[in-house]
């Protein structure tokens, strides 16, 4: 992978171990996963479940800024939710930053994120030289 490639911005949690933020490969972009975590790295943000959503959502829109992109861009979201029955309270959320037409997307259910988070998300989106 060139250098030319990794998408790095301080605007979005640093990476702290073997991952970059985003790789762009040709026309597509592929982000890692995203906590509603502060992007200075201390931790999960205050206020809850909402509050982590906004915040894994800002990071993700962070890292497409610094890739060039935005969320229209989005052709795919993955979506981890340590409740799935929060998943309604979510979509509301993320129907805050998506719009029609909506990209496709997977929401699982799994047993715990880092550091205690409740949501995760990592995207792929198309962005056109």
């Amino acid at each position: 992978m060139r250098a030319d490639n990794v998408i790095l911005t301080d605007q979005a949690p640093i990476p702290s171990s073997g991952y970059s933020q985003a790789l762009r490969i040709g026309d597509l972009v592929v982000t890692s996963g995203y906590l509603g975590t502060h992007p200075d790295g201390s931790g999960v943000v205050k206020g809850g479940f909402a509050a982590e959503v906004r915040q894994a959502l800002h990071n993700i829109g962070a890292v497409l800024a610094a890739a060039g992109c935005s969320f229209a861009d989005v052709v795919r979201v993955n979506v981890s939710l340590t409740e799935i029955e929060r998943f309604a309270e979510m979509d509301r959320i993320y129907c805050e930053f998506f719009s029609a037409p909506y990209p496709t997307r997977n929401t699982i259910g799994v047993h715990q994120l880092w550091g205690g988070a409740q949501v995760g998300f990592d995207v792929w989106a198309i962005k056109k030289e």
